[in-house]
Protein backbone atom coordinates (compact mmCIF):
# COMPACT_ATOMS: atom_id res chain seq x y z
CA UNK A 1 0.00 0.00 0.00
CA UNK A 2 2.83 2.73 0.90
CA UNK A 3 4.79 1.43 -2.41
CA UNK A 4 1.85 2.58 -4.42
CA UNK A 5 1.68 5.79 -2.58
CA UNK A 6 4.68 6.75 -3.01
CA UNK A 7 4.31 5.72 -6.66
CA UNK A 8 1.32 8.21 -6.96
CA UNK A 9 2.84 10.82 -5.30
CA UNK A 10 6.18 10.82 -7.11
CA UNK A 11 3.71 10.81 -10.39
CA UNK A 12 2.12 13.77 -8.94
CA UNK A 13 5.08 15.42 -8.50
CA UNK A 14 6.42 14.28 -11.70
CA UNK A 15 3.49 15.90 -13.87
CA UNK A 16 3.23 18.96 -11.71
CA UNK A 17 7.04 19.60 -12.37
CA UNK A 18 6.16 18.70 -16.43
CA UNK A 19 3.84 21.03 -15.98
CA UNK A 20 5.78 24.37 -14.52
CA UNK A 21 8.55 23.56 -16.64
CA UNK A 22 5.36 23.65 -19.91
CA UNK A 23 4.28 27.01 -18.25
CA UNK A 24 7.83 28.77 -17.56
CA UNK A 25 8.55 27.74 -21.38
CA UNK A 26 5.22 29.25 -22.75
CA UNK A 27 5.15 32.37 -20.46
CA UNK A 28 8.45 33.27 -19.57
CA UNK A 29 10.55 35.86 -21.98
CA UNK A 30 12.45 34.30 -24.18
CA UNK A 31 16.52 34.99 -24.83
CA UNK A 32 17.16 37.53 -26.81
CA UNK A 33 17.81 36.64 -30.99
CA UNK A 34 20.37 39.07 -31.01
CA UNK A 35 23.02 37.47 -27.73
CA UNK A 36 24.18 34.53 -30.08
CA UNK A 37 24.77 37.24 -32.99
CA UNK A 38 26.28 39.48 -30.19
CA UNK A 39 28.61 36.19 -29.19
CA UNK A 40 29.77 35.76 -32.57
CA UNK A 41 30.43 39.41 -33.34
CA UNK A 42 32.39 39.65 -29.94
CA UNK A 43 34.55 37.56 -31.82
CA UNK A 44 35.96 39.87 -34.27
CA UNK A 45 36.73 42.55 -31.40
CA UNK A 46 39.85 42.74 -29.35
CA UNK A 47 38.54 42.09 -26.05
CA UNK A 48 40.62 45.25 -24.44
CA UNK A 49 36.81 46.74 -23.33
CA UNK A 50 38.39 50.17 -23.25
CA UNK A 51 35.26 52.11 -23.74
CA UNK A 52 37.04 54.04 -26.51
CA UNK A 53 33.77 53.24 -28.78
CA UNK A 54 31.60 54.49 -26.11
CA UNK A 55 30.12 51.21 -24.52
CA UNK A 56 31.15 49.78 -21.22
CA UNK A 57 32.70 46.86 -22.51
CA UNK A 58 33.08 44.88 -25.86
CA UNK A 59 30.42 42.64 -25.31
CA UNK A 60 27.95 45.56 -24.80
CA UNK A 61 29.02 47.03 -28.23
CA UNK A 62 28.51 43.76 -29.89
CA UNK A 63 25.39 43.74 -28.26
CA UNK A 64 24.58 47.08 -29.67
CA UNK A 65 25.84 46.27 -33.01
CA UNK A 66 24.05 43.22 -33.26
CA UNK A 67 20.86 45.05 -32.73
CA UNK A 68 21.48 47.79 -35.44
CA UNK A 69 24.49 46.86 -37.14
CA UNK A 70 24.70 50.98 -37.94
CA UNK A 71 26.04 51.35 -35.14
CA UNK A 72 28.96 49.57 -36.31
CA UNK A 73 29.45 51.69 -39.19
CA UNK A 74 28.91 55.24 -37.58
CA UNK A 75 31.00 54.21 -34.40
CA UNK A 76 33.44 51.54 -35.56
CA UNK A 77 35.74 49.90 -32.49
CA UNK A 78 38.41 52.41 -32.53
CA UNK A 79 40.95 49.72 -31.36
CA UNK A 80 40.00 47.24 -33.79
CA UNK A 81 40.58 50.24 -36.33
CA UNK A 82 44.00 49.85 -35.58
CA UNK A 83 43.89 46.27 -37.13
CA UNK A 84 43.61 46.37 -40.84
CA UNK A 85 42.99 42.82 -41.29
CA UNK A 86 40.44 43.12 -38.45
CA UNK A 87 38.75 45.51 -39.45
CA UNK A 88 38.07 43.82 -42.87
CA UNK A 89 37.40 40.79 -41.70
CA UNK A 90 34.72 42.12 -39.29
CA UNK A 91 33.43 44.46 -42.18
CA UNK A 92 32.88 41.41 -44.36
CA UNK A 93 31.61 39.23 -41.69
CA UNK A 94 28.11 42.07 -41.17
CA UNK A 95 28.25 43.24 -44.72
CA UNK A 96 29.31 46.86 -44.24
CA UNK A 97 31.94 49.24 -45.05
CA UNK A 98 32.95 51.43 -41.39
CA UNK A 99 32.63 55.13 -41.81
CA UNK A 100 36.57 56.76 -41.72
CA UNK A 101 36.26 59.53 -39.13
CA UNK A 102 38.91 61.83 -37.26
CA UNK A 103 39.14 60.30 -33.36
CA UNK A 104 40.28 61.45 -30.01
CA UNK A 105 43.77 61.85 -29.30
CA UNK A 106 45.37 61.90 -25.44
CA UNK A 107 47.93 64.71 -24.91
CA UNK A 108 50.68 65.62 -21.81
CA UNK A 109 50.45 68.97 -20.67
CA UNK A 110 53.75 68.46 -19.28
CA UNK A 111 57.32 68.50 -20.34
CA UNK A 112 59.10 66.63 -17.44
CA UNK A 113 61.57 69.87 -16.87
CA UNK A 114 60.34 70.01 -13.65
CA UNK A 115 63.49 69.87 -10.48
CA UNK A 116 63.17 66.98 -8.12
CA UNK A 117 63.11 68.16 -4.39
CA UNK A 118 62.44 65.52 -2.63
CA UNK A 119 63.16 61.70 -2.26
CA UNK A 120 60.23 58.91 -2.63
CA UNK A 121 60.71 55.86 -1.56
CA UNK A 122 57.00 54.65 -1.35
CA UNK A 123 54.75 52.73 -3.18
CA UNK A 124 56.10 53.35 -7.35
CA UNK A 125 52.80 54.73 -8.79
CA UNK A 126 51.32 58.47 -9.54
CA UNK A 127 48.46 57.70 -7.48
CA UNK A 128 50.34 57.30 -4.35
CA UNK A 129 53.27 59.51 -4.48
CA UNK A 130 50.82 62.72 -5.54
CA UNK A 131 49.73 61.87 -1.47
CA UNK A 132 53.16 63.04 -0.58
CA UNK A 133 52.93 67.19 -0.53
CA UNK A 134 51.65 66.78 -4.26
CA UNK A 135 54.71 64.61 -5.52
CA UNK A 136 58.47 64.99 -5.03
CA UNK A 137 58.93 67.69 -8.05
CA UNK A 138 59.07 71.44 -7.53
CA UNK A 139 56.07 71.62 -9.96
CA UNK A 140 53.18 70.36 -8.29
CA UNK A 141 51.14 69.58 -10.90
CA UNK A 142 54.34 67.71 -12.65
CA UNK A 143 54.29 63.89 -14.50
CA UNK A 144 55.68 61.58 -11.98
CA UNK A 145 56.20 59.58 -14.77
CA UNK A 146 55.66 56.05 -12.72
CA UNK A 147 52.88 54.94 -15.51
CA UNK A 148 49.87 54.46 -14.27
CA UNK A 149 48.95 56.20 -17.47
CA UNK A 150 51.00 53.53 -18.84
CA UNK A 151 49.51 50.61 -17.04
CA UNK A 152 45.97 50.97 -18.49
CA UNK A 153 46.48 52.11 -21.99
CA UNK A 154 45.08 49.33 -24.24
CA UNK A 155 46.93 49.89 -27.15
CA UNK A 156 50.76 50.53 -25.71
CA UNK A 157 50.36 54.05 -27.49
CA UNK A 158 51.67 55.60 -23.82
CA UNK A 159 55.24 55.22 -22.75
CA UNK A 160 57.99 57.07 -20.01
CA UNK A 161 60.62 59.00 -21.74
CA UNK A 162 63.57 57.71 -19.10
CA UNK A 163 65.57 60.95 -19.03
CA UNK A 164 62.98 63.43 -17.54
CA UNK A 165 60.41 60.84 -16.63
CA UNK A 166 57.40 62.35 -18.31
CA UNK A 167 54.83 60.52 -19.97
CA UNK A 168 54.86 60.57 -23.76
CA UNK A 169 51.62 59.83 -26.17
CA UNK A 170 52.10 57.72 -29.50
CA UNK A 171 49.38 59.40 -31.82
CA UNK A 172 49.64 56.53 -34.37
CA UNK A 173 48.81 54.13 -31.62
CA UNK A 174 46.41 56.09 -29.67
CA UNK A 175 42.87 55.40 -30.33
CA UNK A 176 41.65 58.28 -27.87
CA UNK A 177 39.80 55.54 -25.58
CA UNK A 178 40.61 58.19 -22.12
CA UNK A 179 41.70 55.38 -19.74
CA UNK A 180 44.80 57.79 -19.36
CA UNK A 181 43.22 60.28 -18.61
CA UNK A 182 41.32 58.67 -15.37
CA UNK A 183 44.52 57.25 -14.58
CA UNK A 184 46.40 60.80 -14.41
CA UNK A 185 46.02 61.85 -10.72
CA UNK A 186 47.69 65.26 -11.74
CA UNK A 187 44.90 66.06 -14.36
CA UNK A 188 47.65 66.07 -17.07
CA UNK A 189 46.09 64.45 -19.64
CA UNK A 190 43.82 65.10 -22.09
CA UNK A 191 41.71 64.53 -25.09
CA UNK A 192 41.75 66.23 -27.90
CA UNK A 193 40.20 65.64 -31.64
CA UNK A 194 42.91 64.25 -33.58
CA UNK A 195 43.11 66.83 -36.22
CA UNK A 196 44.39 69.23 -33.58
CA UNK A 197 47.50 70.91 -34.40
CA UNK A 198 49.15 72.19 -31.48
CA UNK A 199 48.82 71.71 -27.32
CA UNK A 200 50.04 73.72 -24.35
CA UNK A 201 52.62 71.10 -22.76
CA UNK A 202 52.03 72.55 -19.32
CA UNK A 203 49.07 72.41 -16.60
CA UNK A 204 50.51 75.11 -14.53
CA UNK A 205 47.28 77.07 -12.73
CA UNK A 206 48.48 80.19 -11.62
CA UNK A 207 45.04 80.48 -9.96
CA UNK A 208 46.10 77.25 -7.56
CA UNK A 209 49.65 78.01 -6.48
CA UNK A 210 51.01 75.82 -3.94
CA UNK A 211 53.05 77.55 -1.44
CA UNK A 212 56.44 76.80 -1.65
CA UNK A 213 56.55 75.31 -5.50
CA UNK A 214 56.32 76.59 -8.51
CA UNK A 215 56.34 76.19 -12.30
CA UNK A 216 59.64 74.39 -13.85
CA UNK A 217 61.41 76.26 -17.01
CA UNK A 218 59.28 75.53 -19.13
CA UNK A 219 56.21 76.26 -16.97
CA UNK A 220 52.89 78.86 -18.72
CA UNK A 221 53.65 81.89 -17.19
CA UNK A 222 49.92 82.90 -18.02
CA UNK A 223 51.33 86.27 -20.21
CA UNK A 224 48.02 85.79 -23.08
CA UNK A 225 50.60 86.54 -25.70
CA UNK A 226 49.11 83.53 -27.81
CA UNK A 227 46.26 84.70 -27.86
CA UNK A 228 47.15 88.32 -28.29
CA UNK A 229 48.77 87.16 -31.56
CA UNK A 230 46.40 84.19 -32.55
CA UNK A 231 43.40 86.26 -33.70
CA UNK A 232 40.85 84.56 -32.77
CA UNK A 233 42.50 81.31 -33.23
CA UNK A 234 43.39 80.61 -29.36
CA UNK A 235 40.80 80.82 -26.63
CA UNK A 236 41.42 81.05 -22.58
CA UNK A 237 40.56 78.95 -19.75
CA UNK A 238 39.88 81.46 -16.91
CA UNK A 239 39.26 78.67 -14.62
CA UNK A 240 42.58 77.35 -15.22
CA UNK A 241 44.31 80.63 -16.62
CA UNK A 242 45.28 78.56 -19.29
CA UNK A 243 45.00 79.28 -22.79
CA UNK A 244 42.70 76.69 -25.40
CA UNK A 245 43.79 75.75 -28.94
CA UNK A 246 41.48 74.72 -31.56
CA UNK A 247 41.74 72.75 -34.82
CA UNK A 248 43.54 75.82 -36.30
CA UNK A 249 47.36 75.83 -36.87
CA UNK A 250 48.40 79.40 -35.20
CA UNK A 251 52.10 79.46 -35.73
CA UNK A 252 52.54 83.05 -34.42
CA UNK A 253 51.23 81.81 -31.26
CA UNK A 254 54.34 78.86 -31.40
CA UNK A 255 56.73 81.36 -32.40
CA UNK A 256 55.87 84.29 -30.16
CA UNK A 257 55.25 81.70 -26.53
CA UNK A 258 58.78 83.52 -24.56
CA UNK A 259 58.38 79.69 -22.76
CA UNK A 260 58.39 77.87 -26.74
CA UNK A 261 56.08 75.40 -24.27
CA UNK A 262 52.68 75.16 -27.43
CA UNK A 263 53.72 72.02 -28.81
CA UNK A 264 53.05 71.10 -32.93
CA UNK A 265 51.50 67.47 -32.57
CA UNK A 266 51.91 64.85 -36.15
CA UNK A 267 48.69 67.07 -37.22
CA UNK A 268 50.11 70.23 -37.35
CA UNK A 269 50.30 71.58 -41.17
CA UNK A 270 51.79 75.08 -41.95
CA UNK A 271 48.97 77.10 -43.06
CA UNK A 272 49.15 79.04 -46.62
CA UNK A 273 51.35 82.13 -46.82
CA UNK A 274 48.17 84.37 -46.90
CA UNK A 275 46.36 82.69 -43.47
CA UNK A 276 49.84 83.47 -41.84
CA UNK A 277 50.11 87.04 -42.81
CA UNK A 278 46.33 87.82 -41.74
CA UNK A 279 46.67 85.73 -38.29
CA UNK A 280 50.22 87.19 -37.75
CA UNK A 281 48.44 90.86 -38.05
Amino acid sequence: MSQAIAVVLLTVVGFAMGLAIFLANRLLPKEDKTLEEAARIKEFLPGADCGACGYPGCFAYAQAVAKDKQVFVKNPCPTLSQDKEGMKRLEEYLGLKAETKVGKKAVVHCTGRSEVIADYHGVTTCAAAVQVASGYKECPYACLGFGDCVAVCPTGAISIDPERRVAFVDWEKCIGCGQCVAACPQGLIELVPGDTPQYLGCNYQSLRDVPGRKRCPDGCIHCHICEKVSNGAVGWDEKKDLPVFTQTPVPTAIEKCPRKIIKKTVAYTEPEEEETAAVGS
